[in-house]
This record gives C-alpha cells, sequence and structure tokens, in this order.
C-alpha cells in the first residue's frame, strides 16, 4: 500500500464513521473557495491558477492559504520538490502538526530526508504544545512517515518509525480495529503492510522472522494473526 493509499484510506473511513476526526486544517479563505473545490475535483491547473493571483496579497492569510494550494497541486503532480518549500513557508507561520507534516511527506518524498526529520520534529512539538489533540495522530504521523521513508528506499529510517508505532500496540495489547481506531491508532493490518516493505528492505541485515516473533508474545490472537500473515507473505517472497 502506497501513502496516497493510505491517505486515501483514512480519509474514507473518516468520512464513514460520524465520530472520526475530519482532515485537519484551518478554514477556509472565501476567495479561495474556486480553488479548493478545483483541487478537490482535480482540476490541478485551474486550482493552480485561481489560487497564483493571490501569492503576493497583503492579507497574510490569503497569501499563505494560495500558497498552500499551490503546494497541493504540485503534490497531487507528484512534483515533490516543488511542493516541499511551499508547504515549509506555510507550516513556518503555523503551530498546527498538520501544516508540518505536509513538510514532513513532500521534502522526505522529494529525496530532502534531512528536512523531513527535522519538519517531523516540528510536528511533534506542536502536538506537544496542544496536548496530542491535532490531526493527524502521532501514530498516524508515524505510518506516513514511515512509508514516505519506504518509498524512497530509506528502510532503517521507516523501521525506526515502526518500532514507535510497535511500542503502541504492544502497550495495548489489544489489535480490534474498532478499538485501535477510537485512540487514533491505525489498524494493525495497514502498518504490517508496510513493514512487510520494510522488513523486504532490508534483506539479511535484519532477523526479520525473531522481530515479527517477539512482537506476536505481546499481542492478542487477532494481532498474532496479522504477524503470522506478514510472516507467511515474507516467507513466499524469498
Amino acid at each position: 500500500m502506497g501513502l496516497f493509499d493510505l491517505f486515501r484510506s483514512r480519509r474514507s473511513r473518516a468520512d464513514s464513521e460520524s465520530n472520526a476526526p475530519a482532515d485537519a486544517g484551518p478554514e477556509r479563505h472565501q476567495k479561495l473557495r474556486d480553488a479548493w473545490e478545483a483541487i478537490e475535483t482535480e482540476r490541478f491547473e485551474d486550482a493552480a491558477s485561481l489560487a497564483q493571483q493571490y501569492t503576493t496579497s497583503a492579507d497574510s492569510k490569503l497569501k499563505l492559504e494560495s500558497k498552500k494550494l499551490i503546494a497541493l497541486v504540485h503534490f497531487r503532480q507528484q512534483d515533490y520538490a516543488a511542493a516541499a518549500p511551499l508547504f515549509k513557508e506555510v507550516a513556518a507561520a503555523s503551530d498546527d502538526a498538520f501544516e508540518w507534516f505536509n513538510v514532513v511527506t513532500s521534502a522526505t518524498l522529494a529525496g530532502d530526508i534531512p528536512l523531513g526529520e527535522e519538519a517531523f520534529r516540528q510536528a511533534l512539538k506542536c502536538q506537544e504544545a496542544a496536548g496530542y489533540s491535532q490531526q493527524p495522530s502521532v501514530p498516524f504521523m508515524r505510518l506516513y512517515f514511515a512509508c514516505a521513508l519506504r518509498d524512497r528506499g530509506e528502510h532503517r529510517r521507516a523501521l525506526a518509525q515502526i518500532e514507535e508505532l510497535r511500542s503502541i500496540y504492544e502497550q495495548l495489547k489489544i489489535t480490534d480495529d474498532h478499538f485501535l481506531h477510537m485512540r487514533g491508532v491505525p489498524f494493525l493490518s495497514q502498518t504490517m503492510d508496510v513493514v512487510v516493505d520494510v522488513l523486504r528492505g532490508l534483506g539479511d541485515s535484519f532477523d526479520a522472522n525473531g522481530w515479527l516473533d517477539a512482537f506476536a508474545e505481546v499481542v492478542d490472537d487477532q494481532g498474532r494473526a496479522y504477524l503470522a500473515m506478514a510472516k507467511e507473505r515474507l516467507t513466499n517472497d524469498e
């Protein structure tokens, strides 16, 4: 499962469950209503054109939102190197983890790993200052970051984020989907999709089976079943 698939999966669940958190972000400016509609309907060139006229506005909120829109267009078109500096400008004027996490994903996918890691630290600081009430939740941020790192072949760095997620599952022990969802934690099945790719990427340099077996010892039966399936996928890939 790629990063965009994870994003879509998260949004679809939020839309289908009334108590699920919506996508984070500040209230949208009325003047950019048409630009937002264009990007949501994948008319990317229209969205960029509509937003461009406000990038030099004296209204700082309008200016930054227009730049964010243009950054989103670049991101959706997979031009991550163009998206990252615009997202960074927006995030620098914000205390919202959501804005900093846009920098995390775009910078990482552009190959600027140091910027991605620094932005992740800033996103964590925002979460801490807000009492961990912002979206996406820290566990989801770690999963998305691991996914982006995996996509860049940074398997060791991805594993570091997976290890943080693993500690959360081990503390909770229960891996029921609804139980995890209510606590802002990714489904274990989602995480294991990324884990399998990361473990494959690490190859013989890492004891994948030992890692999975140790994980299985501290979670419930459902969790052990997911981990067994992951182990089988790795074995069949050999």
